[in-house]
This record gives structure tokens, sequence and C-alpha cells, in this order.
């Protein structure tokens, strides 16, 4: 389809369909296409989509084909969590790693034979899982792995489809990943010879020679050189490192080595921007992604040392696969506007080919731009600026400011944010994310331009884009808050002890410890009595912690609780931490809104305007109400509704504190279920059990009697009660006289 046909049939599909605010399910539940591989004929395309089973709480990635004619079809189904799709050298296998359908194990090899359209089978079954293959012209693949006696990293060769496997090579430590060479004779490793995490500056590449099985190594220049690619003739690897090792934070840059051994070449010396992503196809020239600015573009490297720009405009591009010839790419496409889909690009021509993420055509965003401003010393500075999905020209609104740019990161002009942006501006608010000095994607001098001085000038440059967006007319300069996760939790911490300008602030830690963290006199714990903004501290309950009881996290926390009370800790649950679901992260989204909220709208009162299912609301004489549980049901022995199906809600009341009083509840009065239209939905009926059956008792109940508790009683009454919804997905309150919503989200009936 043309691009201009396209955007016409969107605003077809837009017209069509009345426009709704984005929720946080809706949007946790967004596709990113990832790991995109070309069938050697350059005729099909595997690759894999990552994206939130919500009904299951947990984030699956799953594999696709896409072949002409049919488009994108699932092809693993009941695989939850596969990665890494790579092609045979004839096109007759489909290879990917995965734990298998439901179980919780090490990654696998499974192949799937594509001729015959058969399920897949697994091929490998070693003890410490696969962590990096590749294929080999005859049809073998070699596996990376891990010694579960001694944890060294392994190289194993497998047959194929037999699966028989033999340990080709014992490794080491620090392997992180494998390339097997185009004549399938050597294998290029990156190694750090550890395996520690504090030596990520340290991997060189060697090269295992498959019938010795002798090793050498191919490079020792200072900083990391990963990601080796071989050139389709098999004379020279190219590799991403870092262009001034000596600077943190410094730029990843294409360099070659000749696979004899040579002094490295840095082959985008000339273009100054940080490599993200890089191919070489068998018939063509070296391709690859680059940072420019807020956007991702592809690019090729031609023999004569110049680089082309292939792709142009407000987007984002990569991850990407090219057919044989480099004549045709298939790359994922988004930008502030459209969803991630897969895109086919050939002759200047501009094609979408998936439709993963229609689901997102009517929701009513926020304007999203890519703002300049200068730095008081000069310096050009840019970032995403997002305003209320509302907005009206002429009105100033509360600003969120989002520090992720630097170091060695950028703010993007996506679609999706890991800020969520879009969310918070379905709320009333504009968000900005600046990409402070230190930030990708506007070279080399830019990106080290922070180092020794972390949280210093970088922190000025974002003051300076909030006064930018003031002098918009955007942002309330009253209210004004910042939030951030990882080095952008640093920042935040930092920032609130340099101004009191913000009215809230809500710091993310994703561990324990930071690799990135500012100098000891910058600590915030350190200065934590200059604080006067009301702080939010996330901490993740990881390994590290329980090794390091008083964490810097909490550390702040205790040093803010003795000097005001606007503080609060909250502690992520471990296996939160380790391994994040997507109702953890909807709950981490309605912590900081109610943050922002409190302070921002509400002159630091908690006023919620709505609670989330499992919370207590304070009621009437004393009360609260829970709303233990609501899921959607077809029928209540056989008996099901008109049309659409059943909502069952458990809630309880009981006594909050021993002032409990009693008081009547009339559910035909004060009882009902409000949807997206606005609509107030009476009780169907209440939920018993019958001859230990579950039965629908229709009609409204009489009043009910609330007592007064007896002393020293937590007694709770329990109600299960059902209401008549469509099966479309949608966000509903649940209102009970006396108390504030509960807000209830329910899945649509797929």
């Amino acid at each position: 389809m043309a691009l201009s046909h396209l955007f016409l049939l969107i605003a077809i599909l837009g017209a069509q369909a009345p426009q709704t605010p984005v929720t946080i399910e809706e949007y946790l539940k967004l596709r990113q296409v990832r790991a995109v591989q070309v069938s050697p004929d350059g005729g099909e395309v595997a690759f894999t989509t990552a994206g939130a089973d919500l009904t299951a709480n947990r984030y699956r990635s799953e594999l696709f084909i896409w072949r002409p004619g049919s488009g994108a079809r699932p092809a693993a189904a009941g695989f939850d969590d596969a990665r890494a799709p790579r092609w045979s050298h004839d096109g007759a296998w489909l290879s990917f790693s995965s734990a298998g359908p439901g179980l919780d194990a090490e990654p696998q090899l499974w192949i799937l034979p594509v001729l015959a359209d058969d399920p897949p089978f697994q091929l490998s079954e070693l003890p410490g899982g696969v962590y990096d293959y590749g294929w080999a012209p005859d049809g073998t693949v070699y596996a990376l792995t891990v010694n579960q006696e001694g944890g060294g990293r392994e190289i194993w060769r497998i047959l194929v489809p037999g699966g028989t496997a033999e340990l080709l090579w014992g490794g080491d430590a620090g392997i992180r990943e494998i390339a097997v060479s185009p004549d399938g004779e050597s294998i290029v490793y990156s190694t750090n010879g550890t395996g520690a995490a504090m030596d990520f500056l340290n991997y060189d590449l060697h090269v295992l020679d498959i019938e010795s099985r002798s090793t050498r190594r191919l490079t020792s220049r200072p900083g990391s050189e990963v990601a080796p690619v071989w050139s389709p003739d098999g004379s020279m690897i190219v590799f991403r490192a870092p262009q001034t090792p000596r600077y943190m934070g410094s730029q990843a840059e294409l360099f070659s080595v000749s696979a004899g051994g040579s002094a490295p070449l840095n082959l985008t010396d000339s273009f100054d921007r940080a490599v993200i992503e890089h191919r070489w196809p068998a018939g063509g020239d070296l391709m690859f992604t680059a940072a420019l600015g807020t956007h991702t573009h592809l690019f090729v490297a031609r023999e004569d040392g110049s680089i082309q720009a292939l792709t142009r405009g407000e987007f984002n591009y990569g991850p990407f696969g090219t057919s044989a010839a480099g004549t045709t790419i298939y790359a994922v496409r988004e930008s502030g506007s459209e969803p991630s889909e897969l895109w086919r690009i050939s002759d200047s021509r501009f094609e979408q080919l998936t439709q993963l993420n229609g689901h997102a055509g009517n929701w009513k965003l926020g304007r999203q731009q890519v703002i300049q401003w200068q730095a008081p010393d000069g310096l050009a500075i840019e970032g995403v600026l997002v305003y209320p999905a509302d907005y009206q020209e002429g009105r100033r609104y509360p600003l969120l400011v989002s520090p992720t740019g630097g170091p060695a990161s950028r703010s993007l002009d996506t679609f999706s944010q890991n800020g969520g942006y879009q969310l918070f501006a379905a709320r009333g608010y504009a968000v900005l994310a600046p990409n402070v000095r230190g930030s990708t994607g506007y070279g080399e001098d830019f990106a080290t331009a922070n180092r020794d001085d972390l949280a210093g000038g970088d922190i000025i440059d974002m003051m300076a884009g909030v006064d930018a967006v003031i002098e918009m007319g955007v942002a309330d300069a009253d209210r004004l808050a910042i939030y951030g996760s990882g080095y952008g939790a640093e920042v935040t911490s930092w920032a609130i002890t340099r101004t009191p300008r913000f009215a809230a602030a809500v710091a993310v830690f994703e561990s324990s410890s930071s690799v990135a963290a500012p100098a000891p006199e910058r600590s915030a714990t350190a200065n934590a009595r200059y604080i006067r903004t009301p702080l939010l501290i996330v901490d993740a309950a990881d390994d590290f912690a329980t090794l390091v009881p008083y964490s810097q996290p909490r550390e702040l926390y205790q040093a803010l609780s003795d000097l005001t009370s606007a503080v609060e800790y909250l502690e992520r649950p471990a296996d939160e931490a380790m391994d994040p679901r997507p109702l953890g992260h909807s709950d981490l989204f309605f912590r900081q809104l109610r943050w922002f909220d409190r302070y921002l709208k509400f002159g630091g009162a908690e006023l919620f305007d709505f609670y989330l299912v499992g919370e207590p609301v304070p009621g009437p004489s004393g009360w609260e109400l829970r709303v233990e549980s609501a899921a959607p049901r077809a029928d209540y022995s056989g008996m099901r509704p008109e049309s659409g199906r059943y909502l069952e809600v458990a809630l309880s009341l009981r006594p909050g504190d021993r002032s409990a009083r009693g008081f009547t509840l009339d559910p035909a009065a004060g009882l009902s279920l409000v949807g997206p239209d606005d609509r107030a939905r009476s009780l169907t009926g209440t939920v018993t059990e019958v001859f230990e059956r579950e039965t629908l008792i229709l009609g409204m109940p009489s009043p009910v009697s609330v007592p007064r508790p007896r002393r020293g009683s937590t007694t709770a009454l329990a109600f299960r009660l059902a209401f008549e919804i469509p099966d479309e997905a949608a966000v509903y309150r649940l209102l009970v006289e006396g108390f504030a919503p509960v807000r209830i989200w329910v899945a649509g009936n797929d």
C-alpha cells in the first residue's frame, strides 16, 4: 500500500471511530516489533513481537512469519518467549530460542521446517540453556551455553535435524556472543574474560578455529568491541566500539578488522553519530542504523568509504533485515504518531506490511513535537514535548520533566515511551523529555560533554528546557514535577537538592547499585537538608539489595524522613523487580500519577478521584470498601445475558477504625457500574452457591443494614455482584454510595 493511501485509510478509520483516552492497560498491550530476519531468498520475513498479556499478567515475545499474499501469521503457537529467530542458509529451517510452551526452564533451541509447515520441535537439550547461536552453511548449528558446574561459557556443535550435540570448546566465563564465518570454519566471539558485570568496558574479539579448536585474540584496543559481523567473503569482521574508549558514554561507531588480524579501522569516523545495529547482506554493502537526535535512520557504507542515508524524516527505523542483494530492506518503523510496525523499503518506496497495533487507532493522544532551546552557555539542546490530550491554546498546564537523555542514552520521538508520556497527557499533564548534554545522537563532543560532570551541566540544560516550555505558554511555572528511573532517578534526586522549583518528584531506582552515578559530593543523601520537594522513592528489592541493607534509596529515605513528612518509600517486590509484570507496571504508573495529582492538583491532599481493585476505600461511618476481584465471565449455570457477558465483582466491607458506626446501603439507589459511555449500569444480580453450584439471583436486593461492629471485631461483609457489560475492552467505575469510585479495567472478549 502506498504511503499516501495508508494515511487516507487512517483518516477514514479515524473519522468512523470516536477517539477514546488511552488507558495504561491498552498502552501496555502495544506490540513492539523486534528481531527482523529475512529468509535467504528474500521472500519471507521472520520477526518477534513483545507485548503484555494482561490476562496472564506477563510479557510475551511471539514469533511471526510474513509472506507475500498471506501477510504476518504466528509461527509458534503456545510459545510466550520466542526470541532470536534465524534462518538456515538454505532457507529450509527457521530456528529460535525459547524455554518452550508453558515451561519455566533455561532457553533451548527450537526449529520448524518451513516448507512442511509443521509445528516447532526442540533441537537442543543443553543443561545450561542457549544464550546465542549461529548456523553454518552445512546446516550445523553452533550454540553458546553455560557450564552449570563451573559457570563458564561453552560452544557446542548441534546436528540438524537430529539434535545430536557435542562440546566443541570449553570457552571462558565472559563470552557474550558468537558469529559463524561464511565458510563455516571459524567462529568470532566477544568476551571480557571474567563475566563480571563491572568488566563491561573490557570486551575484546577472539576467533575460534573449528577444526583445530584453537583460539587467537583479534582485537585488544581499550573499550569494548562487541556485535561482530563477518563480511560476505569472510575476509574481515565489522564490530561496534566506542569512538573514544577513555570517555564514559562515548558513542558507538563501526570498526573493521581483517579476519587474519590487523589494526582496527574506524568506518564511521567522518559520520559522527552513534551506530545502533549493523548488517552486511551477502551481495550488498554494509548497512546500519544510527541515532540522529530523537530519530533513528538507515544508512549504507559504500566501498569507497562514503556513507549514504537511506531514510529520512521524523521516524525511527530498526531493527532491520535485508534481501541477499541488499536492495530490499525490511525494517521496524515507529514515529511520534504511529506505533511500531514492519515496513518494506525498496526502490525508494515505503510499504507498511503489518497492522499489529490497530487497537491504538482511535486513541485520543496529546500532540507530540521535538523542540529546541539554548543552554546558558549557548549549547543547542532539544527534547520531546508532549501536550495534554485536551490541550487548549492559552491555557497553562502542570509539566512533568522526564530526564531520560544521557549518559549514553536519549529520548526518542516515538509512539510508545518507557516514561508513559501519553498516559500522563491523557490525565491533563504536559511532559518534557530533554536530550541534555551526554545524550547520544548529537555527535561525540555532545555525548561526552558531561564527562566528570554527571548531574551538573545536564541539569542546567534541563532547567533551561523547562523555562522554554513556560515561555511557550504551555507549562504552569508553579506546577512543575520531575520523575525518572535508572540514571534518571539519580538526576531527579540530585536536581531537587539544587532547586525548589519542583512541586513533586518521583525517583524509581531500578537497582540498589548504579553504574552511572554522580560524584559523591553530589549525592542526594549527603545534601538531603536542601530538599524541599515532596519525593516518592521507588526501590528495587533485588539481589544486591539483600547484600547492602543500607542502599542509596533507603539511605535517602531515612535522611529525608528525619527532616520532612513529604517523603514516601515504596519497595517493589523482588520478583517484580527481577521479572517485571504488566500489572506491576500499571500499579507503578498509578502510584506516580497520584503523587503528581496530590501535589500539582490537590495542594498536598490525598484526594484520589478513584481507587484501584485491591485498595481499601475509606467511606461513611468509619467503614472501608475493598473490591477484592473483578473478572468477566460468560454464564452462571448456563444462564447467559442477551448480549455481551457478565462482570463479576467481589467486594467486602470492613470497619476501618474503632469509631465505625452502622449505616444502610440501598443497592437500588447507591450501587452502579459506569462504563466509558458514562451510562450507569444497574446491578444484574447477586452471585451465590445453591447445591454447590454458582447461581445468579436476578434482581435488586433489598437495602442492606450494616450494623455497628462489636468491639475488637474485624469481620468483613462479603458480596459477589454481577453486571452485564459488552464484549469490548473498557474501563469501568464501580460507584458505591458514600465511597470514592473504584476503577475496573476489563479485557476484551477476543
